[in-house]
């Protein structure tokens, strides 16, 4: 039987709607109560209000889920909003006395003529474009967000919390980072005060955000001037961009949003110090479910919830893709031929050396009876001198000083851009041969830098680098392949494609591994379509009887403005 406090929130109040447990309701509070206290801490005067808020607050969140308005996201944001809400009701009371001076002229910013405080309040809910992005999120991506950017949670206390592992809590977050852009910007075309103008340039927004006024049409600089709104959007995913966590915090909150998340920072660093050491793991669990104590106050208003709800008859919760309880959900799944050999697990990226080692040298014995074809050694790539490798073109966040990249593969490699439109940005039109110093510089904080097992030079498809000049997956497709020489075969048998990857997916993305003999048609040996982060795999290839050459494909296809796909140690053996 699953325990308590392994259960998502989602999963606690589906227990409770189901039988009115208790257990789950006490989880439930026990697991924000401290959080919800040290907000509404900043909203009234003294540690007594400050609990009596809280607990009005969970309470009042408990009787909207009976009436099936509870929330449809994470609980935590739910919860800080009701304390504001709750707080902004008092304000209409005898109970404003009891409020924070600086939360009573943050109401007082209103004009009481025309509204009270708490539709005041839902109005400046609905302008918040940042918070209608983020609840428009799925409730994964609102909690990965939420804890790791605003709590800021450790990844392995969010993974625990989430049924996921570290690294996948990281692969999620920034997947979930990219998505409130996206559904950002599309708040604000769809916003009643956007005009026609406004909607046709939103999609252009995020990438003048990240490029900068060097990459923005004359068209969109234009409207940039004219537009108060559209300066404004900008201002805001900038904000998002370098200060994340507190912009997310403001934005979602409204009121205190940056003190909240220094509270938040400074119990970080509590639990932290606290379960330093070797009896870490026998602290009562990680900092999300550790108790809190109640006074007696609250206490008393928790018992007066618990008696309320326990009753309630509701839906169970359907929510999809839950991951299975009692086992780490998979972070990498993917699909493969048949006979794909199965990959070793992935193992959290080890510490990047101060010094990269040297590559190995490659086997150069040939076959026993050398068929026609170059060796099978060929096949292994990439290696290039820095006198090969071009400074920036149209990447000008990477100082020229920096080498560099180059289309041109060493060794017999080639890259077969025939599927591949002539424009975007120049360095990552199709497979780019590159340093990783160089690739890590044009977007950081994407996790290119994750790629630990990579040498000094990869070779990288990167189709949301690409896509920055000029827009083109808007009319087209990223389609890129990098073929091998034709390597002799041995005399029949087997053959084992080893390489390190590091594939991130998104949309309709997809890379494949392709084989082909003798220069007949291509056969799918593994096809990725979900993430596969800094890996190592080794592939089984069958040749056939009486086949001669063999060649290796790596084909990155139906890439818009994705993710990015990066390769090293190819070989075949």
């Amino acid at each position: 039987m699953t325990h308590i406090q392994e259960l998502t929130d989602s999963e606690l109040t589906a227990r409770w709607r189901e039988s009115g447990s208790q257990e789950a309701t006490e989880e439930l509070h026990r697991r924000h109560h401290r959080a919800l206290v040290g907000y509404a801490r900043l909203c009234s005067r003294d540690e007594h209000t400050a609990e009596d808020l809280a607990s009005e607050a969970f309470t009042s969140a408990l009787e909207a889920v009976r009436s099936g308005h509870g929330p449809h996201g994470a609980w935590r944001p739910y919860l800080l909003t009701a304390v504001r809400r709750t707080a902004a009701r008092w304000f209409t009371t005898e109970r404003r006395h009891r409020l924070a001076l600086d939360f009573e002229q943050w109401l007082d910013e209103r004009d009481p003529a025309v509204e009270d405080a708490e539709t005041w309040v839902v109005r400046q809910e609905e302008r918040s474009l940042v918070r209608r992005a983020f609840l428009s999120l799925n409730e994964r991506w609102q909690t990965v967000l939420w804890y790791t950017a605003v709590e800021q949670e450790p990844a392995g206390a969010t993974a625990r919390l989430m049924g996921l592992t570290p690294s996948g809590v990281a692969s999620l977050a920034s997947r979930a980072r990219e998505g409130l852009r996206e559904a950002y910007l599309t708040a604000h075309a769809q916003d009643a005060r956007a005009g026609e103008e406004c909607r046709h340039f939103s999609a252009l927004l995020g990438a003048y955000v990240r490029r900068g006024e060097h990459k923005a049409g004359r068209a969109l600089q234009r409207h940039l001037g004219s537009c108060a709104r559209c300066r404004g959007a900008v201002d805001e995913l900038t904000r998002l961009n370098d200060r994340f966590g507190a912009y997310l915090a403001t934005g979602v909150l409204l009121w205190a949003g940056p003190a909240y998340l220094a509270t938040r920072s400074a119990s970080a660093s509590l639990a932290a110090s606290a379960d330093a050491g070797p009896a870490r793991a026998g602290k009562g669990g990680s900092p999300l479910t550790r108790p809190a104590a109640l006074t007696a106050g609250a206490a008393a208003l928790a018992v007066a919830a618990l008696a309320v709800v326990s009753l309630l008859p509701g839906d169970p919760d359907t929510e999809e893709n839950r991951p299975v309880r009692g086992r780490p959900s998979p972070t990498v799944p993917y699909t493969s031929a048949p006979d794909t050999a199965a990959p070793a697990a992935t193992a959290p990226s080890p510490p990047r050396p101060a010094s990269t080692p040297p590559r190995p040298a490659p086997a150069t014995a040939r076959p026993s009876a050398a068929p026609a074809g170059v060796p099978l050694a060929a096949c292994t790539g990439f290696d290039a001198d820095d006198g090969e490798l071009k400074p920036a073109a149209d990447e000008h966040d990477v100082p020229r000083s920096v080498p560099g990249w180059t289309h041109s593969f060493p060794g017999g490699w080639r890259v077969d851009n025939s599927r591949m439109p002539d424009n975007g940005v120049r360095e990552w039109r199709g497979w780019t041969l590159t340093t990783r110093d160089f690739w890590e510089r044009t977007a950081p904080g994407q996790y290119r830098e994750d790629f630990s097992l990579g040498r000094r030079v990869i070779a990288v498809a990167d189709p949301d680098e690409w896509n920055d000049l000029g827009e083109p997956s808007r009319t087209s497709t990223f389609d890129s392949t990098l073929v091998s020489p034709a390597c002799a075969t041995p005399p029949g048998g087997r053959l084992t494609l080893s390489y390190v990857t590091h594939y991130w997916q998104l949309g309709a993305q997809r890379g494949e591994v392709l084989v082909s003999f003798d220069s007949g048609p291509d056969r799918l040996l593994k096809a990725y379509a979900a993430d596969r982060f800094d890996s190592r795999e080794s592939l089984a290839v069958t040749v056939p009887r009486g086949a001669r050459t063999v060649t290796v494909k790596f084909r990155l296809r139906d890439a818009r403005n994705d993710w990015y796909w990066a390769l090293d140690d190819v070989r075949l053996s």
